[in-house]
């Protein structure tokens, strides 16, 4: 099931002239937050920033306080989902689908991990966002180990995960429901026959630089991009042939470079189904972005889906201005949600009350 293949449009949909306002307001304000805000001053509300990521929308005599997207979510929930290891323990209990691993506290338990498990393998610390500490394929020894301190920096162990074949989605639910979903792939660069690898870089971040979400979000060019190149017998002065596919990334973050692809329409009820369950999973959180991975080839269906992680501070950015595809409001989905959660939350209090 390669959504990617049915993609339509260009490689980076053109910005039009009128979203500079977008531009000028992320100077102070966070995108996700900012494209929330302007439901909530569109449906009535007075909008008060707190900070880059917070305001309070008042409606209706009532305060609703964001927090980046977030704004309904228990402390409890979001201190489950903010730990790799416990979300992974709620997954399975509910009956989610997810890669075969577990946690490590030693390298000598990864090694046995791999031994059992097979090769490669993702390794992740227990806590942490946008993929800070992630490694993908790991194979060899000296990867393995590398692999174990940069995940275990707190001393409390590691998730250690086979790595599943497939392509990656990170599909947005709010409220029991799927509102978005995003095609994810790792950050590349496709040769002309006469640009450097660091010359393609360049160009495609001059593109990326036109597009909201991804314009805070540039390839950078640092050591684990050279590393991989050297994997591959390449460095950034290479020059590939025409139409060469050259992965610079192995993670599909798009804070690690990764594109998007908009896949709402095409992502399969049951995939989204599982999805809803995987938030569901996690009591007391209404919004989460889930990212799945989906094997096209896989011969049983019940063995084609994965899920991967789950996101509180999903960037919904990303489905307004997808790099491919068609945009999603999903801000809208978000304040029309919480907005009406709201309003009954403290119905149920007063009625309580009288």
């Amino acid at each position: 099931m390669n959504l990617w293949m049915n993609a339509r449009g260009t490689l980076m949909n053109r910005v039009p002239e009128s979203h500079d306002e977008i531009f000028k307001l992320m100077k102070t304000q966070a995108l996700g937050p900012l494209l929330i805000a302007r439901e909530a001053e569109g449906d009535g509300a007075e909008v008060k920033w707190l900070s880059r990521y917070m305001f309070v929308a008042r409606v209706d005599e009532v305060d609703i306080l964001f927090h980046d997207s977030r704004s309904l979510d228990t402390t409890v929930a979001a201190t489950f989902a903010g730990r790799k290891d416990l979300t992974r323990l709620l997954l399975q209990q509910a009956g989610v689908p997810v890669a075969p691993g577990g946690v490590a506290k030693s390298l000598s338990k990864v090694e046995a991990m791999q031994k059992a498990m097979g090769s490669p393998l993702v390794i992740k610390p227990k806590t942490g966002t946008k993929g800070y500490g992630i490694s993908v394929g790991v194979q060899e020894p000296g990867e393995l180990r590398r692999a174990f301190r940069r995940a275990n920096k707190s001393d409390n162990g590691v998730l250690v995960e086979r790595q599943m074949p497939g392509i990656e989605y990170r599909v947005l639910v709010v409220g029991g429901a799927v509102v978005g979903a995003l095609g994810k792939e790792a950050a590349h660069v496709v040769g002309d026959g006469r640009s450097s690898i660091a010359e393609l870089i360049d160009a495609k971040n001059i593109e990326r630089a036109k597009n909201p979400h991804l314009s805070t979000r540039l390839i950078k060019v640092r050591k684990h991009i050279r590393t991989n190149l050297e994997r591959q017998q390449l460095n950034v002065e290479s020059v590939l042939a025409e139409g060469r596919k050259v992965y610079l990334r192995h993670e599909a973050n798009f804070s690690a470079g990764g594109e998007t692809l908009d896949v709402t329409d095409d992502l399969p009820e049951s995939i989204k189904a599982i999805t809803v369950a995987a938030v569901a999973a996690i009591p007391g959180l209404e919004l989460a972005g889930v990212d799945i991975m989906l094997d096209p080839d896989a011969d049983d269906a019940a063995k084609a889906a994965c899920v991967l992680e789950i996101n509180t501070n999903p960037g919904i950015g990303g489905h307004h201005f997808p790099a491919v595809g068609q945009p999603r409001n999903v801000a809208r989905a978000i304040w029309r949600h919480t907005r009406a959660m709201m309003t009954a939350r403290l119905a149920w209090r007063e009625g309580l009350m009288n």
